[in-house]
């Protein structure tokens, strides 16, 4: 048997080392890009799970509504608030001689209606402008029966104005009075004058009868 000079044996160890690393080079890159694979597959199947899951159904609230004890028109603004968001919007209209509404709610959605219903939340409603004193609690499993009223608030009387001082009364008339004086002393003077009138003409018929 021939015995392979060193250099040449060298080289074909080498070589088989070279085949070796690259053999076990090859199957990890294979298993890291499995990995890979698997991963997106799970993230895949995840996100078509979610997206063919149903959405939350919404809960309803329905009921008549009065304002200050008469039906508003139809087509009046009905809205319903979960806190300080509006969660639904729906108008009022005529059925059986009187103003109703149907009001969905939906559930809360991070992407879509984010501060929306959740169990038992409390939920306010408002007629127009003005808020309804009743509030329902949202609940998708039945429909809540909700009657809407509202009633204007009594106006508060005006302070009285402080009174003011009253006049002094005046003393009733009387039939006496200056205009009486008056005219008792102008029947004096007319008398006093008759009186010096006659007594001057009596003087002088004495005093032709003494001639």
């Amino acid at each position: 048997m021939v015995e392979l000079p060193l250099a040449v044996k060298r080289g074909m160890e080498l070589a088989s080392m070279t085949k070796v690393v690259r053999m076990l080079a090859g199957r990890g890159l294979a298993a890291a890009l499995g990995i890979v694979a698997l991963g997106f597959a799970g993230a895949f199947s995840a996100h078509e799970a979610q997206a063919e899951s149903p959405p939350n159904p919404p809960a309803r609230f329905a009921g008549s509504v009065l304002v200050d004890g008469v039906a508003p028109v139809a087509g009046t603004r009905i809205e319903a608030r979960v806190g300080n968001s509006t969660c639904g919007v729906t108008t009022t209209f005529n059925a059986s001689g009187q103003s109703r509404y149907v009001l969905d709610v939906p559930a809360l959605d991070p992407g879509a209606t984010p501060n929306c219903g959740t169990d038992g939340a409390s939920v306010s409603f408002w007629i127009g402008d003005k808020k309804a004193a009743q509030s329902g609690s949202w609940a998708n499993y039945q429909l809540n029966q909700v009657d809407l009223t509202y009633t204007s608030p009594t106006p508060t009387p005006a302070a009285s104005a402080s009174a003011s001082p009253s006049a002094t009364p005046r003393p009733p008339t009387t039939g006496g009075g200056t205009a009486a004086a008056g005219a008792e002393l102008g029947w004096l003077f007319a008398a006093l004058g008759l009186g010096a009138l006659a007594f001057g003409v009596g003087g002088a018929a004495v005093a032709r009868k003494g001639r």
